[in-house]
């Protein structure tokens, strides 16, 4: 008797277990890099990224000022946008106000700037999305924020229709 076909099953079945075991895993990761239209949900409401940086979906650990969270493990630096610091008029009503957008415990979706990835003082700069809103979008909407023009140039996002008539 061959042992030609017991011998292929073998080498089938190790090839299929191969696969399956290499595939990568979706539970458990906090980050997943962007592909051509990435996609987050919050809720109801489905986030699609842009660009090639990261984009991830976790929990609002922290806000530690209006343009400033912390989601997952990675400090967030909203892009483009600049609230009052502590100390200054406007710097309570500004954290307030991102803390009523995205509260402590919240789900939130990060789109980091592909024209800003070495972040800002240890911090990852993006759009963050809380209840499907955009954050940047909704500081500026409210005057609690001011665009910072001196990263229209670098930022992936200053073409956007919040950014847009500020940035260009």
């Amino acid at each position: 008797m061959s042992r030609a076909p017991i011998i292929i099953a073998i080498m089938i079945v190790a090839v299929v277990g191969a696969i399956l075991i290499l595939q990568p895993s979706s539970t458990n990761r906090i980050e997943t890099p962007k592909q051509e239209s990435p996609q987050n949900s919050v809720g109801n409401v489905t986030i699609a990224c842009k660009g090639t940086a990261r984009c991830f979906n976790d929990v609002v650990k922290k806000i530690v000022d209006g343009d400033t969270l912390d989601i997952g493990d990675f400090r967030i630096r909203l892009a483009l946008v600049n609230t009052p610091e502590r100390g200054e008029e406007g710097y309570a009503e500004a954290t307030k106000f991102t803390l009523s957008i995205c509260p402590v415990g919240s789900r939130a979706t990060v789109d980091e700037d592909d024209g800003q990835q070495e972040g800002s003082y240890g911090r990852m700069v993006g759009i963050v999305y809380c209840s499907g809103k955009n954050l940047n979008k909704e500081l500026l909407d409210t005057g609690h924020a001011k665009i910072l023009t001196e990263f229209c140039k670098k930022s992936e996002f200053a073409f956007e229709s919040w950014s847009k008539p500020i940035c260009s």
